[in-house]
């Protein structure tokens, strides 16, 4: 078996920033929502530079389960309850567009990424009214869709049926996207003087006139106040082989079960949880059980897990950083729709740079009013703020002899608290336990062995490298034998 995503391949190697730069747009992030931006600039004709901490796609882009798909869920319940028809009229709109767009592009440059149309399911086996009602808002913003008894895959549920969405191969579809414009990888933007524009990596700084910041998570703390408004929401999936499904299927809860085809085999995802709020479950185990119950009993090829930023009104986030910043720009908070979300983002952005009118620029506005959302609000704070004082002031009288092999714990350690993973060899490796984004304190996760903020959600492996955002620092690492 195999610990990365069907998707996850080798790619063109690009080079390393290592001198001092003038540039006149810089995206930072190489995902999807960074690539086809910079793609759309440059097919409009600007001079643009993309900057990518690791490689091209190695973050979540590459661990999606690549549904580029309106059927989205109770998504749209939500939306219309929070705004009503017209906000949920544009969104449905935004994500046929993007279907759209995605499927001009496959077709202009005949690229071969495993593009096919399927029928999209949104199921639930004890909550009809859930489908019932998400059927009469689609009805009402103009969906072609039904709600159908028993199917295929799930007997014993109703589901809403929506024809017309689309599976691809995501890298195989980016990589063959024509590049005229500059890309730098292994190229970590530390820093970002957002009053003089100035981007620091270890290799050189970089001047530019225009900024988009499409790192996942937003970077800049000193504005937009991102890190009170957005949460990260893990996820697991498992690829196991032979025919299985033959079309997409969602469980309407959100940590229910996802399942689509792929060329191989079948994707089979879920176990949904905040970011570093660990629990006992054991996911891929789950996940595993579940494909033996709907297949039979299958060989398990892959196994990943993937991040998500979620928004409190389930839209993305495209626009202006800030009310108070000129010529900074940010893209995030996909809520696991990410193909879609990130085509119509890049549309966005693209026309707000070059001054034309977009129709979904208002609703995925970052300083847009979300309604309805002080509940959501006070609960993301009292989890941030929850989680620094951990770091600070939880008293643990656990020590490193309490680790078992294989685990990590947050200890007492020569003094001070550690976070310390112990490996099957009996060494330790020892790091801080305070996430260096915000001091939250670090979370051990099991299933991935990594260390978890549930703060904001920045993730670390077990020598304290950082995996993802908003944490732009690695921890400090230290190796001992376990006599020490």
């Amino acid at each position: 078996m195999e610990y990365r995503s069907v998707w996850q391949r080798k790619t063109k190697k690009y080079p390393q920033l290592k001198k001092d730069a003038d540039r006149d747009i810089v995206v930072v992030g190489g995902g999807i929502a960074g690539y086809l931006t910079a793609f759309r600039l440059a097919e409009a004709g600007q001079e643009v530079t993309l900057l990518e901490a690791d490689r091209l796609f190695s973050g979540t882009t590459g661990r999606t389960t690549a549904k580029t798909s309106a059927n989205q869920g109770c998504v749209y319940s939500e939306l219309f309850e929070r705004y009503g028809q017209r906000v949920t009229e544009l969104y449905y709109r935004s994500q046929t567009e993007g279907i759209r767009l995605f499927e001009e592009l496959v077709h202009r440059y005949g690229i071969e990424c495993d593009w096919a149309e399927r029928d999209g399911y949104i199921f639930s086996e004890d909550r009809r009214y859930k489908i019932e009602a998400l059927h009469r808002v689609l009805r009402r913003v103009g969906a072609d869709c039904e709600v159908v008894e028993s199917p295929e895959l799930f007997k014993e549920s109703c589901a809403l049926k929506m024809s017309g969405q689309y599976l691809f191969d995501p890298l195989k579809f980016l990589s063959a996207l024509p590049v005229r414009f500059e890309i730098f990888e292994d190229t970590r933007v530390v820093d970002i003087d957002p009053k003089k524009k100035i981007l620091r990596t270890d290799g050189g700084s970089i001047y530019a006139k225009k900024i988009i910041v499409a790192t996942h998570y937003p970077m800049i703390n000193s504005h937009g106040g991102y890190f009170m408004k957005l949460r990260q929401s893990m996820s697991y999936t498992i690829a196991v082989s032979g025919k299985g499904a033959e079309d997409m299927y969602l469980d309407e809860r959100e940590d229910g079960l996802s399942v689509r085809p792929y060329a191989e085999g079948t994707l089979l995802g879920g176990g949904d949880h905040r970011t570093g709020r660990i629990d006992d479950k054991r996911h891929f185990a789950a996940l595993e059980s579940s494909a033996d119950k709907l297949f039979g009993r299958k060989n398990v090829t892959h196994r990943w897990c993937a991040e998500d930023v979620m928004t409190f009104d389930g839209m993305p986030m495209a626009g202006k950083y800030s009310k108070s910043l000129e010529g900074i720009y940010v893209v995030t908070g996909f809520n696991k729709w990410g193909m879609t979300n990130a085509m119509v983002c890049a549309s966005v952005l693209t026309d707000l740079l070059l001054g034309k009118e977009n129709p979904y620029a208002e609703i995925f506005s970052p300083q847009r009013h979300i309604k309805k959302s002080f509940g959501d609000f006070v609960s993301n704070a009292l989890t941030n703020v929850g989680g620094i004082f951990l770091g600070y002031c939880r008293i643990t009288l656990k020590t490193a002899k309490d680790v078992p092999a294989g685990s990590g714990m947050i200890v007492f350690h020569h003094g001070k608290k550690r976070a310390v993973y112990r490996d099957l060899s009996g060494e330790l490796h020892v790091i801080g336990n305070k996430c260096p984004h915000m001091h939250c304190e670090l979370k051990w996760n099991g299933e991935t062995n990594t260390w978890d903020c549930p703060c904001h959600g920045s993730r670390f492996d077990i020598y304290g490298n950082v995996i993802s955002e908003p944490s732009t620092k690695s921890c400090k690492y230290r190796r001992e034998d376990p006599e020490n």
